[in-house]
């Protein structure tokens, strides 16, 4: 009888990583593996470091410790070409609804104070906001430890860029349809209007943080659920209808589902350096600190913005019940996340 073949046993596929399931997922195949050191895949010592000596990524960029960085997984799974896909998607769909809205003739019903104050002056000036985020993301992109938070940072960051692209454009829009629309009083706002100055002052302390997991905690953690969702949501998207505006809301809807989704990304990291088997610990006492640290700055910025509910001839909601609630929104999340 001839021999039978011999039967190889074994994995059929090159993995060098621990994937979450049984089989790696695309999300992972193309981001786990892609940072590395000396510590891991890298046989030889960094090749360059810089002026001073240090390496290119070391544990003293944060303040956080964990026993394994390649742990994080974001729950999102994003990585670059479904990125590029749905937005592209979604820019193309944005720009053609915009566009036909303003092309309709709906720009004409608008609120003539909501346009020169609210969409000439203080929507004007937001971009401001998503680029100094976008810096600070930045720099966090540049130090984080460990690929797949790199690249969650990485994609958060672009969505600053797109956000502050969008409103840009829109006022490229109205002016195109509103021949007396004008920003040029949008600059101004940000550097001397109270409205906005202690908002532009958070986002410059968040600027000039060096530690790049703060930057992240300050952002989505305590930032956007206070001052950005009172602005976005609860000023910018509730009350553009009521003030005859068809066009804003639909901007916005994107950037709240971008905030939503950075959010989650931010809760399971911290829940990941939580429950570090050896850092834990220190880990909660380190993001408690963070949190506490910038809830203050971030709550005098957004209770600065009471300037844009009192604006004269808009409608808008009530100042108060709308700050009450961004503020529950986010000692829910502190609650959630059980940090002291």
């Amino acid at each position: 009888m001839a021999d039978q073949p011999r039967v190889l046993e074994g994995n059929r596929k090159f993995v060098w990583f621990t994937p979450t399931k049984r089989h790696a997922s695309e999300y992972e195949m193309f981001t786990i593996g892609q940072q590395s050191s000396p510590q891991q895949w890298l046989v030889v010592d960094w090749p360059l470091r810089f002026d001073d000596g240090r390496a290119p990524y070391t544990d003293q960029s944060t303040a956080v410790r964990s026993s394994d960085w390649e742990r994080f997984r974001d729950p999102s799974q994003v990585w670059y070409r479904p990125y590029v896909v749905s937005r592209n998607h979604e820019e193309h769909s944005l720009d053609r609804f915009v566009r036909h809205a303003l092309d309709d003739g709906l720009a004409k019903g608008m609120n003539p104070e909501w346009v020169r104050e609210v969409l000439g002056r203080y929507y004007a000036a937001w971009p401001f906001v998503e680029y100094g985020l976008f810096l600070s993301l930045c720099y966090a992109v540049r130090e984080a430890l460990g690929d797949s938070v790199m690249f969650a940072l990485v994609f958060e960051a672009a969505d600053k860029v797109r956000h502050l692209q969008d409103i840009v454009h829109l006022t490229f829009d109205l002016a195109a349809v509103l021949p007396d629309y004008d920003d040029e009083g949008a600059r101004s706002a940000w550097m001397e209007d109270p409205t906005l100055v202690p908002a532009r002052e958070n986002v410059e302390q968040i600027v000039s943080a060096d530690d790049w997991a703060e930057i992240v905690v300050a952002v989505n953690l305590v930032f956007e659920p206070l001052v950005g969702d009172l602005a976005k949501t609860e000023f910018f998207a509730r009350a553009a209808p009521w003030n005859g505006d068809p066009v804003t809301p639909m901007i916005l809807a994107g950037v709240r589902e971008d905030s939503r989704r950075q959010l989650a990304t931010t809760e399971e990291l911290v829940r990941m350096l939580l429950s570090d088997p050896e850092h834990g610990d220190h880990n909660r006492d380190v993001i408690s600190g963070w949190v506490e640290r910038w809830t203050p700055v971030s709550v005098a910025a957004a209770r600065a913005l009471e300037g844009l509910f009192s604006i004269k001839g808009i409608e808008a909601p009530p100042f108060e019940a709308s700050f009450e609630l961004v503020q529950a929104r986010q000692r829910r999340i502190r609650d959630e996340l059980q940090l002291r």
